[in-house]
C-alpha cells in the first residue's frame, strides 16, 4: 500500500519513460485499431486535429473532466507523441501506445503509472486512499494515506495537509515567512477521519 511517510508528499501524476532518441519499447508506424471518441470539450489552448479529437499539455490541468483527447507526453525523432485520454486515466499501470497527433498513427509506446478519479468514501461520505494514484493535486482523496511520526498507519485530511492557502502574493510571502523551519504537526485519524490515533509532521527535516 503507498502512503506518505514523514515528511514525504509526492503528487501522483503518470510516470513518462520514453527514449527521446528513438529507443522506445516499441516503435512502429502502423495504424491504430483503437478508435476515440471526441469528447466535444473546447478548453484553453486546446486544438483540435481533422478528425475533431482534442489534443495539447495538462501541467496546468486542475479538472479531469477538461482533460483533451490526446494528451501531449514528449517526442520522438521530433514527432510530437500523445497518450490517449483513456489510457492515461486507467488505473492499471501499463505500457500503452504513443501516437502522433492524429491520434491514429502508433509511433511508440509509453509507461503510465495507475491512478484514481474515483475514491471508495467511508461511513461519512468523505473520499480516502492514496494521493499517489491522483490525476492532480485537485482530485486528490479527502483522507490521505499517511504514516505518523511513530510508525501509526492512518489518514491526514487533505485540508490540514494543504494547510492555508494564500489568495495574494503579498500573503504567500506572509505565510511562507511565518512557517516554522522544523515544519508543522498535524493529526492523524483512522479511515472514518474522526478518531485522532497518531500525529503526522509536515515540512521540515
Amino acid at each position: 500500500m503507498k502512503m506518505y511517510s514523514k515528511g514525504a508528499l509526492i503528487s501522483g501524476f503518470v510516470i513518462f519513460i520514453i527514449s527521446v532518441s528513438g529507443g522506445l519499447m516499441v516503435s512502429q508506424n502502423t495504424s491504430a485499431k483503437n478508435t476515440i471518441i471526441p469528447s466535444h470539450i473546447t478548453a484553453i489552448n486546446y486544438f483540435e486535429n481533422e478528425y475533431g479529437l482534442t489534443f495539447g499539455r495538462i501541467e496546468d490541468l486542475k479538472s479531469v473532466e477538461i482533460l483533451p483527447d490526446l494528451i501531449y507526453a514528449g517526442s520522438v525523432d521530433g514527432i510530437a507523441g500523445y497518450v490517449m485520454k483513456t489510457d492515461y486515466l486507467s488505473e492499471t499501470t501499463r505500457t500503452a501506445p504513443l501516437f502522433d497527433v492524429d491520434g491514429k498513427t502508433i509511433i511508440g509506446s509509453i509507461f503510465v503509472g495507475g491512478k484514481k478519479t474515483n475514491y471508495p468514501k467511508n461511513r461519512n461520505g468523505q473520499t480516502y486512499g492514496s494521493a499517489v494514484e491522483a490525476t492532480s493535486p485537485e482530485t486528490e482523496p479527502q483522507l490521505i494515506e499517511a504514516i505518523g511520526v511513530d510508525g501509526t498507519e492512518g489518514y491526514v485530511l487533505k485540508k490540514d495537509l494543504d494547510g492555508e492557502q494564500p489568495s495574494t502574493p503579498e500573503e504567500a510571502i506572509a505565510l511562507q515567512n511565518s512557517r516554522a523551519a522544523d515544519g508543522r504537526d498535524i493529526p492523524l485519524y483512522d479511515l472514518d477521519g474522526e478518531n485522532v490515533i497518531g500525529v503526522f509532521h509536515v515540512g521540515g527535516k
